[in-house]
């Protein structure tokens, strides 16, 4: 090998070990992300995993790789990104004040579009983008938000197709939500949401949100017994260590019931 052919290999030892250790860095921003995200109880931690993950999405996206890594650094991206929007959608639901709980929602929602941008099959970045445009609509006012129903629905039927049983049939819970709040005259139904809420259910039957929201339903609906049926089954529910915040805070929502 002459000198210039070992000098283009050591640049591009270089090169590599630089992309490597970079690479490493971005890892690490995952982890501290995750781990600040599975303490949600304490909010602050919320904020700083939705702080992290997009620090970690901007660094998978700057970082120099060749062409197969670059696709991978999209995907990492794309994957920051979703975990991002689910951070601001739970800062979202816990903030006090109507104006942040806004702003953390409309954070949500460009987080999730980020992430559909560098991987449009993305089931989770359709699924939260729809879940901050509800949450956001619902904090705004039904009748201030009916532009958001055509998004919302398109997000759920993009989840759908690409995995129906995503969060135990989260979309078919969202879209029953969606049903029973909006009147019929502005396209709402609440037989249709019962049989959207009971889609979710069958898939599954241990979820927290679907039980509270049933008997959100029942109350809108006027079936007391059929209400307490379902405030009793989410106040004895048992279910994985990951979903306790989410249990947590469905119980206290229900006791307000």
């Amino acid at each position: 090998m002459n000198f210039r052919n070992l000098g283009l290999a050591a640049g591009l030892c270089i090169l590599a070990l630089s992309a490597s250790s970079q690479a490493e860095d971005v890892v690490s921003l995952i982890a501290q992300a995750d781990a600040a995200y599975a303490k949600r109880d304490d909010v602050p931690e919320a904020k700083i995993a939705m702080i992290t993950y997009d620090r970690a999405a901007t660094a998978w996206r700057a970082s120099p790789e060749d062409g197969r890594a670059t696709v991978m650094g999209s995907t990492r991206a794309a994957e920051c990104y979703w975990k991002a929007s689910r951070s601001a959608w739970w800062l979202g639901e816990h903030a006090e004040e109507r104006a942040e709980r806004l702003d953390y929602f409309q954070k949500g929602m460009n987080f999730a579009q980020k992430a559909i941008a560098l991987n449009p099959d993305s089931v989770e970045a359709h699924f939260w983008l729809g879940g901050n445009e509800g949450s956001y609509g619902d904090s705004k006012g039904v009748l201030k938000s009916l532009s958001l129903l055509k998004p919302i629905r398109h997000e759920m039927r993009e989840v759908i197709r690409l995995n129906d049983k995503y969060l135990d049939g989260g979309a078919y819970r969202v879209l029953g939500v969606v049903d029973y709040k909006v009147p019929p005259l502005l396209g709402g139904s609440k037989t249709r949401a019962l049989e959207e809420l009971e889609k979710a259910r069958a898939m599954g039957p241990q979820d927290p949100f679907t039980h509270y929201y049933l008997a959100e339903y029942y109350k809108v609906t006027g079936d007391a017994a059929k209400e307490k049926m379902e405030l009793d089954a989410l106040r004895t529910l048992q279910v994985v260590p990951d979903s306790l915040p989410e249990l947590r805070m469905l119980q206290q929502r229900a006791e307000k019931l």
